[in-house]
């Protein structure tokens, strides 16, 4: 596969999402960059929740589910619009024009992060040898084969017996429909899925969120696209640690449901007019793909919006009359029983949750503040422009000032508490949702500092502004502080790129090259995984360690494995074919559960696991049942040829 292919597979991802999700997003009313920001948003929603319907209709998975999808949801929103736009004369809107300036704000952010994405990949086909990505490229497979996306399907993978009724399929949904539409590998595919969903959905959104809270001037758009790709914790972070592509795309929607959620609840300094039902279904568009990319991201949701809740409800306790008061105090009591109810329910089992402390409490604050969570670097025009947000917010105390630093707060407290709290249960209380995971708290972080720091550099860019006297700046031609506004928006970009960024671009990549001890799949059991195909019929199953890399088979070369993932279910057959091939041998018992379960191939991948060392199949060299078929430096594959002796 070549650059080509991988620019291709963006470009038909970028189609398939503008078609979709921005006619929807069209026919409910949204325009400029709320539509934009919308359309991933509404994309998301549409096809995860088709790929749930499409099953229970008989349908399999392919762009026709969601194409269905998407008729009708706008089909009846137009005609919605139409009927009530008859019936009720609405009071013109002014068009708004074109800013320049919101352009240029999404274009750098979007040209920095698809060049670090590139940096970070290094070639058009390369993956990520984590220990997670396992799930997620077989995953991939799993939904091509099955035919089936549904996040109530996904994990019947690695747990036959239907343990695991829920994992969280938008990604791998998505990833397979470029798959299925443009004929790329998967590996391609999941890296055209990462530079839309890092350097597309995210700017995108997080310039929506910042101009939401802090309005619509073009000194807050630069610096929340300068933010957005200047704080490496997300999206880099997700990139490099885990891997964690479902959260990845979950928080990258997270900016336009929050600001959903801010226009919906009143308090938002710019947003489009409209009424309480269709904001109602905004925001369902909004939060529904969100949540079935990855529920940590529907958490945050709940965690970062609390500001603006709260907000309306003092604001309604501050009108007159009982009965209002005691709806709103009846509604907020229900808000705050079903946000309990649902950090129950969406959290992780306990086991999942034991991630240890990293800080101490002093180390954490300064790390918050200096935005060097993870990395250790700062990112110094993120720490910095957070200060001037933090001392704008205490000079001038509006409302939209003090959400913002809320919302900061917020999600400064909880990558504190995941990192420095003593106190188990606290901590737990607070962070268990999202696994005790540091990581996972420092990408959230980014969210909600991002608003404050927009506003501190817009304020701080307009006081700066009004220093100078009205006639040298009447003096200065439109297009000589056009190219002057140009020049500091690329410099502020540039700026925001000095300090943690390099680092963590540094240590991504290190997991995307391929080389002769690459943790997951060396050079050379990639290479003889590429022959697979050729020497393996399409009926039979492979048996391999996947903690050495074997279970890839499956998703790079397109035959089934016994263990598709590390973490999978084992049932006696399992169990005794493992137990065979550690020992070398296979007994009468092994022979038949082998049989049962087609394993006919054995791939042989030494002892070098993606943690560590691992104890691996030694005794397969001299095993009299096992004629090796195919070998590539220490990588084998053999062949399970001797099971009719035993017994």
């Amino acid at each position: 596969m070549t650059w080509l292919d991988l620019i291709g597979a963006v470009g038909v991802l970028l189609a398939i999402t503008a078609v979709i999700g921005g006619a929807v997003a069209w026919a409910v009313g949204l325009r400029g960059l709320w539509l934009l920001a919308a359309a991933p948003a509404f994309f998301a929603t549409i096809t995860a929740g088709a790929a749930v319907v499409a099953p229970w209709l008989g349908l399999g998975w392919s762009l026709l589910p969601v194409a269905i999808v998407a008729v009708l949801i706008g089909g009846v929103s137009a005609a919605i619009r139409v009927v009530v736009g008859r019936r009720r004369p609405r009071t013109p809107v002014p068009p708004r024009r074109f800013d320049i300036w919101v352009l240029i704000a999404l274009a750098l952010p979007a040209a920095v992060l698809v060049w670090r994405c590139v940096e970070i990949l290094g070639a058009p086909g390369s993956f990520s040898q984590t220990f997670d990505n396992i799930f997620h490229l077989n995953g991939v497979r799993y939904v091509l084969d099955t035919a089936n996306a549904s996040s109530l399907h996904l994990g019947f993978m690695t747990s036959p017996s239907g343990s695991l009724a829920f994992y969280p399929a938008a990604w791998h949904g998505v990833v397979a429909l470029i798959v299925q539409l443009t004929g790329v590998t998967i590996p391609v595919a999941t890296n055209a899925m990462i530079i839309v969903v890092s350097a597309g959905i995210w700017p995108v959104g997080a310039v929506l969120l910042a101009r939401t809270l802090a309005g619509a001037r073009p000194a807050v758009a630069i610096a929340a696209g300068a933010v957005a790709a200047g704080v490496p914790a997300f999206p880099i972070l997700l990139l490099d640690y885990g891997v964690l592509y479902p959260l990845m795309y979950g928080l990258a929607l997270l900016p336009f449901a929050l600001a959903v959620g801010v226009g919906m609840l009143g308090v938002a300094k710019d947003s489009p007019h409209l009424d309480a039902g269709w904001w109602i279904l905004v925001f369902a568009g909004a939060i529904g793909g969100m949540t079935l990319a990855h529920p940590g991201a529907f958490v945050a949701l709940l965690a970062l919006s609390a500001p603006m809740v709260c907000a309306v409800v003092v604001r309604a306790l501050r009108r007159r009359g009982w009965r209002r008061r005691a709806l709103t105090i009846a509604g907020f009591l229900s808000y705050l029983v079903a946000g309990v109810l649902l950090l129950k329910v969406l959290r992780p089992p306990l086991g999942a949750r034991g991630w240890p402390l990293s800080q101490s409490m002093g180390d954490a604050v300064l790390t918050a503040l200096a935005g060097s969570m993870w990395y250790q670097v700062p990112a110094y025009a993120a720490a910095v422009l957070v200060i001037l947000g933090i001392v704008w917010t205490l000079i001038d105390r509006t409302r939209e000032a003090w959400l913002m630093l809320a919302m900061y707060v917020i999600g400064a407290w909880l990558y504190v508490v995941v990192v420095a709290l003593p106190i188990p249960n606290l901590r737990d209380a607070f962070t268990g949702s999202w696994y005790n995971n540091a990581p996972r708290l420092a990408a959230i972080f980014v969210v909600a500092l991002l608003p404050l720091a927009a506003y501190g550099a817009a304020r701080t860019w307009t006081w700066l502004r009004a220093r100078i006297p009205a006639d040298t700046r009447q003096r200065v031609p439109r297009g000589g502080a056009i190219a002057a506004g140009v020049a500091a928006a690329v410099a502020l970009v540039a700026v925001a790129q000095i300090g943690a960024v390099p680092r963590a671009v540094e240590w991504a990549s290190s997991t995307y090259r391929m080389t002769a001890e690459s943790a997951l799949v060396s050079s050379d059991e990639y290479a003889l995984l590429t022959r697979l195909d050729e020497e393996v019929p399409e009926s039979a199953v492979v048996a391999g360690d996947p903690f050495a890399g074997a279970a890839l088979a499956y998703a790079l070369a397109d035959r089934r494995v016994l263990l598709p993932h590390a973490l999978v279910e084992m049932d006696d057959a399992r169990t005794r074919i493992v137990a065979a091939l550690r020992e070398g041998r296979f007994d009468a018992a092994a022979c038949r559960a082998a049989n049962e379960d087609d394993v006919r191939y054995v791939l042989d991948f030494g002892t070098a696991g993606v943690h560590g060392p691992i104890e691996g199949y030694s005794g397969l060299g001299d095993s009299s049942q096992l004629t090796l078929i195919d070998e590539q430096g220490d990588a084998r594959l053999y062949e399970l040829t001797g099971c009719s002796l035993a017994g």
